[in-house]
């Protein structure tokens, strides 16, 4: 089975396009599709092909409520603070980020975060798909030495140990990857990542 895991778009066609071409069983949309919420449609409209395949959530510049409304119009799963299975795997998604200089409409305090991921305590085998990445890795480095990952997603991967963790954001560590004590860790960025589960 194929997984598909792209994230900020930002109303960028061409690169979604790109992301939902390749052939996939799954493809989840790991937030951004807009840019402060505009080009929303134009981006429903083109993943619609796939329909319930893909799987969508809000990040930073979306909210909860245009991710549902988006996936009820374009027949897309909302895959906000929802677990599904895939075969004998658990996945998880979260959308939003911690909080950021620029005000935008999807952003949880890391408490919220940490209330959010307390519901996916104890699941095994896990995927986790979030918007944003940990405090203090290779995926959330915005200048040399400088860091605005989440402490609380940080935390909560050290202690549940997920398989593998899925992540954008921020856009300057797109592709990178680093490893939390067994957990993987990616970055997909817009040119995404394609996961071969067995």
């Amino acid at each position: 089975m194929k997984i598909q895991i792209f994230s900020d778009i930002h109303g960028d066609l061409k690169s979604l396009e790109c992301a939902i071409g390749q052939p996939a069983d799954v493809y989840i949309a790991a937030g951004d599709l807009s840019t402060f919420r505009r080009g929303l449609d134009r981006c429903g409209a083109a993943l619609q092909k796939h329909a319930e395949r893909v799987w969508v959530l809000p990040g930073n510049h979306e909210t909860a409520d245009d991710t549902r409304e988006l996936c009820a119009r374009f027949g897309l799963v909302d895959f906000h603070r929802q677990v599904r299975q895939l075969g004998p795997t658990n996945w998880a998604g979260l959308g939003y980020s911690n909080p950021t200089p620029f005000n935008t409409p999807g952003e949880y305090t890391e408490e919220q975060i940490a209330e959010a991921l307390a519901a996916f305590n104890g699941l095994a085998p896990l995927y986790l798909v979030v918007h944003f990445p940990p405090y203090d890795t290779k995926l959330d480095e915005v200048a040399p030495g400088k860091h605005a990952g989440s402490h609380a997603l940080r935390e909560w991967v050290e202690r549940e140990q997920p398989e593998m963790l899925f992540c954008g954001h921020i856009h300057e560590c797109a592709g990178k990857t680093d490893q939390l004590g067994r957990t993987r860790c990616f970055n997909v960025g817009k040119s995404g990542y394609l996961l071969d589960l067995p």
